[in-house]
């Protein structure tokens, strides 16, 4: 990956820079252009949005970085996002136990759930689960068509059943990371820990910022009510729903394996990209096993 002398050219005119020293690419652990622009004064953190998501990621961050969850924003617009850069080290490579990751996770996402937008502000959107699996398939070659007909079936069970459940049960949306990876969590030189990528953020309930915390970071299931009991400690006031909870955890491992699927462009990270796929489907398989629901396994497609 490298940036275009067009990027370059953008960037360097972008209005918050003055005397730009360096621009050096971050690719390490980064599924987004993200790029570190050092000028004779302060050292910027930059990130190229997606045009499809950019109003949402940048409403979002302002909520986290008012109530100090996410770095100052410096600057934005339609194509770039600029906040402080942040020193420290992503929660997946700190030597921290599986416990206190966790427990970090968790406080930083019961601490936006709390944030209430202001009245009259633009408004974050709901969550879309069939538009968001559409926005995956950007890669044509990545699956065939008739498989893509499939996923699309199961992406209609999967939306039916959560549409009726939150109907059923009337739960509350709130503002929700939906993606809430231990990679993108920074622990900072004073232990401080800052959330970021704000990309997937919708209005939700509490269960799909849940269940997306448990898949993508590979937690066991055998934890769910672990983790439900401490997120009640940080947030006494929710009330667990367990069908919803399901599903959107069925939800969070299919969509999870799409995005990997989809993103094996390049022949140096297919293997690995593939693992991480399967690793979403074969537990979307298990706990389908597990619950005795009426839903295909998602492994013949990639097996």
């Amino acid at each position: 990956m490298s940036l275009t002398s067009s990027q370059l050219n953008s960037l360097r005119s972008l209005p918050c820079f003055e005397k730009v020293v360096d621009i050096s690419l971050l690719i390490d652990g980064m599924s987004h252009t993200c790029i570190k622009v050092t000028t004779a004064l302060q050292v910027f953190f930059v990130k190229k949005l997606n045009s499809e998501t950019a109003e949402t990621e940048v409403l979002s961050s302002k909520y986290a970085a008012k109530h100090g969850l996410s770095p100052r924003i410096i600057y934005h617009d339609n194509a770039w996002l600029v906040t402080d850069y942040i020193v420290g080290i992503t929660l997946d490579k700190n030597e921290l136990s599986s416990s206190q990751c966790i427990d970090t996770g968790l406080t930083l996402m019961a601490k936006l759930h709390q944030l209430v937008p202001q009245p009259n502000a633009k408004t974050i959107p709901c969550l879309d689960t069939s538009e968001s699996v559409r926005r995956l398939f950007t890669n044509p070659n990545s699956i065939p068509s008739q498989q893509k007909l499939f996923l699309a079936d199961i992406t209609e069970t999967l939306t039916l059943k959560i549409g009726i459940e939150q109907k059923r049960s009337d739960v509350t949306n709130i503002i929700c990371h939906g993606d809430i990876n231990y990679s993108n969590i920074i622990i900072d030189e004073t232990r401080q820990s800052w959330l970021i990528d704000f990309e997937c953020s919708h209005l939700a309930p509490v269960d799909f910022d849940l269940s997306m915390f448990i898949a993508i970071n590979n937690i066991s299931p055998l934890h769910i009510d672990e983790i439900v009991n401490r997120y009640m400690s940080l947030v006494p006031s929710y009330k667990p729903n367990k069908i919803l909870l399901t599903y959107y955890l069925l939800y969070s491992y299919f969509i999870n394996g799409l995005w990997y699927l989809d993103n094996t462009n390049d022949a140096k990270i297919n293997n690995h990209l593939r693992s991480l796929a399967i690793e979403q489907w074969s537990a979307f398989d298990s706990f389908v096993v597990k619950y005795h629901l009426d839903i295909p396994k998602l492994m013949p497609l990639i097996s």
